[in-house]
């Protein structure tokens, strides 16, 4: 019995591609989102949010395919990634929905960037392969998306419709301006200075 993994998939690979994914994403996107957002001016060049978001960003579009993608994949995969993170950021915002810390950007887009990006870059039967069966199995990402869709959908909707008719979804306006550390807790979360 063999005690190695074949080079083409073992763990040293697959934390590469993802540390490259990763990093080009926070990269690019730092750059990037001031200039998307319409954010930019010469004291406000980059944004380190957009830093940190857009590495997630770059490791949520890598992980469905991170075992079976070459160092170029994993560097286009972060860079697509960060570009989904930051437009969906902008409609995001066009659309008035209230994410501060952005999560559905992070793993909604990139989410589905990420099982796109497998039916394209996968070794052995992405778009990119050889393979016979690659339009086939690119499909099958599509539906996969489509169907995660679908199901959140189902059973999102209906949720917080119900928690806004009740007025459940947000706290009272009063919260908002003086803070939850202090209306939940009793006390602030930060020292003042």
């Amino acid at each position: 019995m063999d005690m190695f993994q074949p080079r083409a998939n073992n763990s040293a690979k697959i934390m590469m591609c993802t540390i490259i994914s990763g990093s080009t994403a926070g990269l690019i996107a730092a750059f990037l989102k001031p200039l998307i957002m319409g954010t930019y001016s010469r004291s406000r060049r980059y944004d380190v949010g957009a830093l940190t978001n857009g590495l997630l960003s770059g490791l949520v579009s890598i992980t469905g395919v991170c075992d079976r993608c070459e160092p170029w994949a994993a560097c286009m995969i972060g860079l697509i990634g960060s570009v989904m993170y930051c437009f969906a950021c902008k409609l995001m915002k066009k659309m008035n929905v209230d994410d501060p810390i952005e999560a559905s950007m992070v793993h909604g887009a990139c989410g589905m960037w990420g099982l796109i990006s497998v039916g394209i870059f996968d070794n052995q039967y992405g778009l990119v392969s050889d393979s016979t069966d690659s339009p086939k199995y690119f499909g099958w990402q599509l539906l996969g998306m489509l169907s995660i869709i679908v199901w959140v959908s189902l059973f999102s909707f209906p949720y917080f419709y119900i928690l806004k008719r009740i007025k459940l979804l947000r706290v009272p306006l009063v919260h908002e301006i003086i803070g939850l550390d202090i209306a939940e807790m009793g006390s602030t979360a930060y020292i003042e200075a």
